[in-house]
């Protein structure tokens, strides 16, 4: 029984390790990615092309 417990506790240190090594790996992109992601979808700096050649002016005509 012993051994059994030993065992389910070296495998969830082990689960646990990796997890450290993913956060340590990946945390920095983990606060880089939402900033980047905002400025590139902002609506200065990125609009929607329309495929219908609307030259922009707003004369409720598609």
């Amino acid at each position: 029984m012993k051994n059994n417990t030993d065992n389910t506790n070296s495998q969830k240190q082990e689960v646990a390790n990796e997890r450290r090594k993913f956060i340590t790996k990946y945390g920095k992109l983990a606060i880089v990615t939402p900033v980047a992601v905002t400025a590139l979808m902002s609506p200065k700096t990125s609009y929607a092309m329309s495929s219908q050649g609307n030259d922009g002016s707003d004369d409720g005509v598609i």
